[in-house]
Protein backbone atom coordinates (compact mmCIF):
# COMPACT_ATOMS: atom_id res chain seq x y z
CA UNK A 1 0.00 0.00 0.00
CA UNK A 2 1.07 3.82 -0.89
CA UNK A 3 1.00 6.25 2.00
CA UNK A 4 -1.47 9.38 1.09
CA UNK A 5 -0.52 11.83 -0.79
CA UNK A 6 -0.32 15.30 0.05
CA UNK A 7 -2.79 15.97 -2.48
CA UNK A 8 -5.39 13.71 -1.01
CA UNK A 9 -4.64 15.17 2.13
CA UNK A 10 -5.55 18.64 0.78
CA UNK A 11 -8.26 17.50 -0.88
CA UNK A 12 -9.79 16.22 2.58
CA UNK A 13 -9.10 19.42 4.44
CA UNK A 14 -10.87 21.47 1.97
CA UNK A 15 -13.72 19.13 2.03
CA UNK A 16 -13.73 19.96 6.04
CA UNK A 17 -13.42 23.05 5.45
CA UNK A 18 -16.00 23.78 2.80
CA UNK A 19 -18.69 21.43 4.98
CA UNK A 20 -17.96 23.91 8.06
CA UNK A 21 -18.50 26.67 6.07
CA UNK A 22 -21.63 25.23 4.61
CA UNK A 23 -22.89 24.66 7.51
CA UNK A 24 -22.07 28.02 8.33
CA UNK A 25 -24.12 29.64 5.65
CA UNK A 26 -26.92 27.50 4.71
CA UNK A 27 -30.41 29.73 5.06
CA UNK A 28 -31.76 28.19 8.10
CA UNK A 29 -28.47 28.30 10.29
CA UNK A 30 -28.22 32.30 9.25
CA UNK A 31 -32.14 32.95 10.63
CA UNK A 32 -31.04 31.25 13.54
CA UNK A 33 -27.98 33.08 13.89
CA UNK A 34 -29.46 36.29 13.15
CA UNK A 35 -32.75 35.35 15.96
CA UNK A 36 -30.32 34.18 18.48
CA UNK A 37 -27.90 37.39 17.66
CA UNK A 38 -30.80 39.71 18.35
CA UNK A 39 -32.25 38.32 21.19
CA UNK A 40 -28.93 38.02 23.02
CA UNK A 41 -27.88 41.89 22.23
CA UNK A 42 -31.35 42.69 23.64
CA UNK A 43 -30.92 40.35 26.82
CA UNK A 44 -27.19 42.29 27.20
CA UNK A 45 -28.64 45.46 26.73
CA UNK A 46 -31.41 44.99 29.65
CA UNK A 47 -28.78 43.42 32.43
CA UNK A 48 -26.69 46.58 32.08
CA UNK A 49 -29.34 48.81 31.61
CA UNK A 50 -30.83 47.36 34.68
CA UNK A 51 -27.42 47.43 36.93
CA UNK A 52 -27.00 50.78 35.62
CA UNK A 53 -30.56 52.43 37.10
CA UNK A 54 -30.02 50.64 40.29
CA UNK A 55 -26.59 51.72 40.91
CA UNK A 56 -27.82 55.76 41.03
CA UNK A 57 -26.90 57.28 43.19
CA UNK A 58 -22.93 55.90 41.96
CA UNK A 59 -21.28 55.61 45.62
CA UNK A 60 -19.31 52.90 45.68
CA UNK A 61 -17.62 53.70 48.40
CA UNK A 62 -20.84 52.88 50.39
CA UNK A 63 -21.23 49.27 52.28
CA UNK A 64 -25.10 49.47 51.67
CA UNK A 65 -24.48 50.55 48.03
CA UNK A 66 -21.77 47.58 46.64
CA UNK A 67 -23.87 45.20 48.92
CA UNK A 68 -27.36 46.11 46.57
CA UNK A 69 -25.63 46.11 43.50
CA UNK A 70 -23.49 42.78 43.59
CA UNK A 71 -26.90 41.11 44.88
CA UNK A 72 -28.88 42.78 41.98
CA UNK A 73 -25.87 41.70 39.83
CA UNK A 74 -26.00 38.13 40.93
CA UNK A 75 -29.72 37.50 41.00
CA UNK A 76 -29.71 38.78 36.91
CA UNK A 77 -26.38 36.97 36.09
CA UNK A 78 -28.27 34.52 34.07
CA UNK A 79 -29.60 36.93 31.91
CA UNK A 80 -25.77 38.30 31.32
CA UNK A 81 -25.08 34.63 30.77
CA UNK A 82 -27.96 33.51 28.46
CA UNK A 83 -27.65 36.95 25.92
CA UNK A 84 -23.17 36.39 25.91
CA UNK A 85 -24.32 32.65 24.80
CA UNK A 86 -26.82 33.22 22.10
CA UNK A 87 -24.64 37.16 21.07
CA UNK A 88 -21.58 34.37 20.61
CA UNK A 89 -23.96 32.13 18.57
CA UNK A 90 -25.22 34.72 16.42
CA UNK A 91 -21.85 35.86 15.78
CA UNK A 92 -20.50 32.64 14.30
CA UNK A 93 -18.18 33.56 11.22
CA UNK A 94 -17.33 37.16 12.10
CA UNK A 95 -14.38 35.53 13.52
CA UNK A 96 -13.22 39.07 15.16
CA UNK A 97 -16.16 39.98 17.22
CA UNK A 98 -16.65 35.95 18.06
CA UNK A 99 -12.92 36.37 19.65
CA UNK A 100 -14.01 40.21 21.31
CA UNK A 101 -17.17 39.04 23.26
CA UNK A 102 -15.44 35.21 23.95
CA UNK A 103 -12.93 37.73 26.00
CA UNK A 104 -15.61 39.63 27.05
CA UNK A 105 -16.98 36.63 28.73
CA UNK A 106 -13.60 35.76 30.34
CA UNK A 107 -13.25 39.16 31.98
CA UNK A 108 -16.51 39.34 32.97
CA UNK A 109 -16.60 35.54 34.57
CA UNK A 110 -12.99 36.29 36.83
CA UNK A 111 -14.61 39.44 37.63
CA UNK A 112 -17.53 37.53 39.05
CA UNK A 113 -15.04 35.06 41.12
CA UNK A 114 -12.80 38.18 41.95
CA UNK A 115 -16.53 40.41 42.96
CA UNK A 116 -17.08 36.97 45.40
CA UNK A 117 -14.48 37.86 47.65
CA UNK A 118 -15.66 41.81 48.18
CA UNK A 119 -19.55 40.46 48.51
CA UNK A 120 -17.85 38.00 51.72
CA UNK A 121 -16.22 40.75 53.13
CA UNK A 122 -19.06 43.58 53.10
CA UNK A 123 -21.68 41.14 54.09
CA UNK A 124 -20.01 40.00 57.44
CA UNK A 125 -19.24 43.64 57.89
CA UNK A 126 -22.39 44.60 57.73
CA UNK A 127 -23.33 41.73 59.84
CA UNK A 128 -21.04 42.87 62.75
CA UNK A 129 -22.72 46.43 62.36
CA UNK A 130 -25.77 45.18 62.56
CA UNK A 131 -25.22 43.26 65.81
CA UNK A 132 -23.25 46.26 67.54
CA UNK A 133 -26.25 48.24 67.09
CA UNK A 134 -28.41 45.76 68.68
CA UNK A 135 -26.03 45.46 71.38
CA UNK A 136 -25.92 49.28 71.77
CA UNK A 137 -29.91 49.55 71.80
CA UNK A 138 -30.05 47.10 74.35
CA UNK A 139 -27.58 48.79 76.58
CA UNK A 140 -29.10 51.90 76.15
CA UNK A 141 -32.44 49.95 77.89
CA UNK A 142 -30.80 48.05 80.20
CA UNK A 143 -29.34 51.51 81.58
CA UNK A 144 -32.66 53.22 82.14
CA UNK A 145 -33.68 50.12 84.04
CA UNK A 146 -31.35 50.42 86.21
CA UNK A 147 -31.90 54.17 86.78
CA UNK A 148 -35.53 53.47 87.16
CA UNK A 149 -34.42 50.98 90.43
CA UNK A 150 -32.15 53.92 91.59
CA UNK A 151 -35.17 56.30 91.21
CA UNK A 152 -37.23 56.07 94.60
CA UNK A 153 -40.23 57.85 92.68
CA UNK A 154 -40.03 55.75 90.22
CA UNK A 155 -39.30 52.51 92.03
CA UNK A 156 -42.30 52.96 93.57
CA UNK A 157 -44.47 53.14 90.31
CA UNK A 158 -42.59 49.57 89.02
CA UNK A 159 -42.08 46.72 90.83
CA UNK A 160 -38.43 45.10 91.07
CA UNK A 161 -40.47 41.67 89.61
CA UNK A 162 -41.56 44.36 86.81
CA UNK A 163 -38.32 45.80 86.23
CA UNK A 164 -36.88 42.17 86.22
CA UNK A 165 -39.44 40.71 83.42
CA UNK A 166 -39.00 43.70 81.40
CA UNK A 167 -34.92 43.45 81.38
CA UNK A 168 -35.08 39.22 80.50
CA UNK A 169 -37.63 40.34 77.85
CA UNK A 170 -34.95 42.90 76.48
CA UNK A 171 -32.59 39.69 76.42
CA UNK A 172 -35.08 37.84 74.80
CA UNK A 173 -35.67 40.29 72.29
CA UNK A 174 -32.20 41.30 71.29
CA UNK A 175 -30.62 37.39 71.01
CA UNK A 176 -33.71 36.80 68.79
CA UNK A 177 -32.68 39.87 66.89
CA UNK A 178 -29.32 38.65 66.41
CA UNK A 179 -30.08 35.85 65.10
CA UNK A 180 -32.01 36.78 62.73
CA UNK A 181 -29.68 39.69 61.63
CA UNK A 182 -27.32 36.57 61.11
CA UNK A 183 -29.40 34.19 59.19
CA UNK A 184 -30.44 37.02 57.03
CA UNK A 185 -26.84 38.10 56.70
CA UNK A 186 -25.99 34.12 55.55
CA UNK A 187 -28.41 33.86 53.68
CA UNK A 188 -27.95 36.76 51.69
CA UNK A 189 -24.30 36.21 51.48
CA UNK A 190 -24.78 32.70 49.81
CA UNK A 191 -27.27 33.52 47.62
CA UNK A 192 -25.14 36.17 46.03
CA UNK A 193 -21.71 34.27 46.20
CA UNK A 194 -23.57 31.23 44.49
CA UNK A 195 -24.85 33.11 41.68
CA UNK A 196 -21.62 34.40 40.87
CA UNK A 197 -19.73 31.68 41.46
CA UNK A 198 -21.52 29.87 39.12
CA UNK A 199 -22.43 32.13 36.62
CA UNK A 200 -18.90 33.42 36.28
CA UNK A 201 -17.54 29.62 35.41
CA UNK A 202 -20.06 29.70 32.85
CA UNK A 203 -18.95 33.06 31.26
CA UNK A 204 -15.47 31.42 31.54
CA UNK A 205 -15.91 28.16 29.92
CA UNK A 206 -18.49 30.18 26.95
CA UNK A 207 -15.65 32.60 26.54
CA UNK A 208 -12.77 29.63 26.18
CA UNK A 209 -15.47 27.92 23.66
CA UNK A 210 -15.78 31.02 21.92
CA UNK A 211 -12.29 31.80 21.77
CA UNK A 212 -11.36 28.33 20.45
CA UNK A 213 -14.19 28.88 18.02
CA UNK A 214 -12.41 32.03 16.57
CA UNK A 215 -9.55 30.05 15.89
CA UNK A 216 -11.05 28.17 13.12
Amino acid sequence: MYPPSKTNSASSSNIITMAISSTYHTPGSNVAKTLCYIVGIACLFGFFLDIAILSLPFDPLELAWRINVLQQAGDRSIVLLFGAALTLYGSLGNQRQLRLLAIACLVFGISFHLSCILVIRDTLILHQEAIRNINTEMTELQTQIQEIQSNPTSAEEVTPEELQEMSQSLSQEATSLKQIATTDATKSGLASVSNLVIVGFALIGTGRYGLQLSRH
